[in-house]
C-alpha cells in the first residue's frame, strides 16, 4: 500500500492521451522548455497515490526535538516558491496585462495561461477541457489567452486570430472564441476565401456590426499584433500548442478537466494546512483506542503508540485537532484496503508533513483489519493518509508502518464504498468520516 509522489500521480490520473500541435522549429537554448501536453517524461509507477514531501537524507531517530516537536519533514506545497534562478527564466512569458484576454478572478486558485492556436485539434480539445473545468469550479479558474497560430501547419489560424481580436473590438472576443472553438470542425478546411465568408456569417450571427468586423479583420493594427505575438512566441522557443502555464510554472502534465480539477482541491485543502512538524502529545506508556464514526457507523481501533510512537502521535493529534472529520475515503478495494486521510479528496495531499517509518518485526500484515501508514516511494514520507486492510497482505511487510488493528466494527468497513481516486478521480463523492475519537489510558 503506497502513497504517491506528486507529479506521479498526474500521469496515473490522465483519463485521455492529450497530444499537442508542433512544428519543428528550433529552441534556443537559453529558452524555458515548452509546456506542452505531448511532453510527458516521468515514469509512471504501480499503485501510488499521495505526495511525497522532502525526505531527510538522515532521520533524527529521535521522537520529539528540545521544543517538544514530533520529529518530521515539513512538506514542501504543491507549488512551491519560486527560486530567483526560476523568475529569471519564466521573465521570457510577459506579465499578464490589462492588454491580455482573461477570464476569472486575479485571485483565482488555478490560473491558467495558454499559448494557443484556433485550428489546432489539441487546442480544441484542450478549449473542452478547460470548459468542463470552469463550469466545475466556478471563481476558482483564471484563464490567460495568448496567441501562438502555428502558421506553416494551419492556413487558417492567422486569421481566425485576426477575427478574434476583430470581434474584441466590438467587446465581443469571448464570444468569438467560443465560436471558433466549439464549430472547428466547420471553418478548418475551408480556403482563405470561404474562411472569411465563414467568418462573416459568424460574425453576423455573434450580433457584431459586420462591416466593422469585415474592415478590422485585414486592418493594419491588428495584423501587425498578431505578427508581433508569433515572432514573440517563436523567439523564445515555443513550438507546440497548446502551451500552458499554471500558476506561473510551465504544466508538461495532463491537462484534462480531471487533473486540473484534483490540482484546484489541493491547493484548496493546503490553504488550511500549516506545514510544520505537530507537537508531541502521546505517552507511550499509555494505551490508546481510536473510534472512527462513519456514515455506515463506528469503527474501533487499538493503537500500538510503543511499536509505532511517531505514527499513533501523527494520528491522535491530527483526530484531537479535527483534522480527519469530514474527509472522504479515496480509495477503497475490498480485496485490498480503505484508505482515508487526505483532505482534498484527492490521493494527493496530506497534513502538512511527513515522517520516517517505523518497521516492528512484531507486527505484520499477515492477517486482515490493520491499520497501516501509506507512504511515498522514498523512505521517511509516511504522514497523515492511513489504510485498513480487508486481507492478509504479506507483501506490505517491512514497508509501511503498522499502528493498529481493527477490534469493532468490521461490518462497517465492509460497507465503506467502493472507489478509486487514482483511475477515476471523477468517481462518486466516497464516504465520509464523520469524526475519530481518541479515548486514553
Amino acid at each position: 500500500m503506497k502513497k504517491n509522489a506528486r507529479i506521479i500521480v498526474l500521469f496515473l490520473v490522465a483519463a485521455l492521451a492529450l497530444s499537442a500541435c508542433k512544428v519543428q522549429t528550433p529552441v534556443p537554448p537559453t529558452a524555458v522548455p515548452s509546456a506542452t501536453a505531448e511532453d510527458t517524461s516521468a515514469t509512471p509507477e504501480g499503485t501510488v497515490e499521495t505526495v511525497s514531501g522532502t525526505p531527510t537524507a538522515t532521520p533524527d531517530t529521535r521522537l520529539s526535538d528540545d521544543e517538544g516537536l514530533m520529529i518530521c519533514t515539513p512538506m514542501q506545497p504543491f507549488f512551491p516558491e519560486l527560486t530567483q534562478e526560476e523568475k529569471d527564466q519564466l521573465a521570457i512569458f510577459p506579465e499578464v496585462t490589462s492588454a491580455d484576454w482573461t477570464l476569472g478572478p486575479e485571485d483565482a486558485t488555478l490560473t491558467i495561461m495558454a499559448y494557443d492556436d484556433f485550428q489546432c485539434p489539441a487546442c480544441a480539445s484542450f478549449y473542452q477541457e478547460l470548459e468542463t473545468l470552469m463550469e466545475k469550479y466556478p471563481g476558482e479558474v483564471r484563464f490567460i489567452f495568448r496567441h501562438f497560430p502555428l502558421v506553416s501547419i494551419h492556413p487558417n489560424a492567422t486569421l481566425a486570430a485576426q477575427a478574434s481580436e476583430a470581434a474584441g473590438l466590438q467587446d465581443k472576443f469571448w464570444d468569438m472564441y467560443h465560436a471558433l472553438y466549439s464549430k472547428q470542425s466547420e471553418w478548418s478546411a475551408l480556403t482563405t476565401e470561404e474562411f472569411t465568408a465563414w467568418l462573416t456569417t459568424e460574425a453576423e450571427t455573434l450580433g457584431l456590426d459586420v462591416a466593422q468586423f469585415t474592415s478590422d479583420l485585414t486592418s493594419e493594427a491588428i495584423v501587425q499584433k498578431i505578427q508581433n505575438e508569433i515572432t514573440y512566441d517563436q523567439s523564445i522557443g515555443l513550438n507546440s500548442t497548446p502551451t500552458l502555464l499554471v500558476n506561473g510554472r510551465p504544466w508538461q502534465y495532463d491537462w484534462s478537466a480531471s487533473t486540473l480539477g484534483m490540482v484546484i482541491e489541493v491547493l484548496k485543502a493546503e490553504k488550511d494546512l500549516d506545514m510544520v512538524c505537530p507537537p508531541f502529545v502521546i505517552d507511550t506508556e499509555k494505551t490508546y483506542t481510536a473510534t472512527i464514526t462513519t456514515e455506515h457507523g463506528d469503527m474501533v481501533f487499538e493503537l500500538y503508540p510503543k511499536e509505532a510512537p511517531l505514527a499513533v502521535n501523527s494520528f491522535v493529534y491530527l483526530a484531537r485537532e479535527g483534522f480527519y472529520d469530514g474527509i472522504t475515503f479515496h480509495r477503497v478495494m475490498h480485496d485490498f484496503v480503505a484508505q482515508a486521510g487526505d483532505p482534498s479528496g484527492t490521493g494527493i495531499s496530506g497534513g502538512g508533513y511527513e515522517y520516517r517509518e517505523e518497521i516492528a518485526t512484531t507486527l505484520t500484515f499477515d492477517e486482515p483489519y490493520m491499520l497501516g501508514v501509506a507512504r511515498a516511494n522514498q523512505a521517511n514520507t509516511s504522514g497523515s493518509q492511513f489504510f485498513i486492510t480487508y486481507v492478509a497482505y504479506p507483501t506490505l511487510n517491512g514497508q509501511y508502518t503498522i499502528f493498529g488493528k481493527l477490534i469493532e466494527g468490521v461490518d462497517v468497513l465492509n460497507q465503506i464504498t467502493e472507489r478509486d481516486t487514482s483511475t477515476n478521480p471523477d468517481a462518486p463523492a466516497g464516504d465520509k468520516i464523520i469524526s475519530i475519537t481518541i479515548t486514553e489510558d
